[in-house]
C-alpha cells in the first residue's frame, strides 16, 4: 500500500480518518502485523496530551484507537491495507 507514503496519500488517510472509524493493518517494528480500528474523527477523539517533547515526523501517523482508548502511531510505509465503510 505504497500510495499513501507520500503527501496527497498521507492528506487523503487524514481525510478518511476525520470522518469515521478506519481499519489499519500495518507491519509493526518487530515485524508482526497489526490490525487497528482508528480515527481522527472530532468529538470521537481527545485532546492529546504528551508530557514528552516529540519530534514531528512526515513518515509517521498519531491517530486515535478506538479499541484501546489511547492515542498510537504506525508508519505510512509500513501500511498493509486501509478498510472503510462509506
Amino acid at each position: 500500500m505504497s500510495a499513501i507514503n507520500n503527501k496527497e496519500g498521507k492528506d487523503w488517510l487524514i481525510g478518511v480518518l476525520k470522518h469515521g472509524i478506519v481499519n489499519i493493518q500495518f507491519n509493526k517494528k518487530d515485524g508482526t502485523v497489526r490490525d487497528m480500528k482508528c480515527t481522527l474523527q472530532e468529538g470521537v477523539v481527545p485532546v492529546y496530551e504528551t508530557k514528552t517533547t516529540r519530534t514531528l515526523n512526515d513518515d509517521v501517523l498519531f491517530v486515535y484507537d478506538v479499541e484501546k482508548s489511547d492515542w498510537r502511531s504506525f508508519r505510512l510505509d509500513s501500511v498493509i491495507s486501509v478498510n472503510f465503510q462509506v
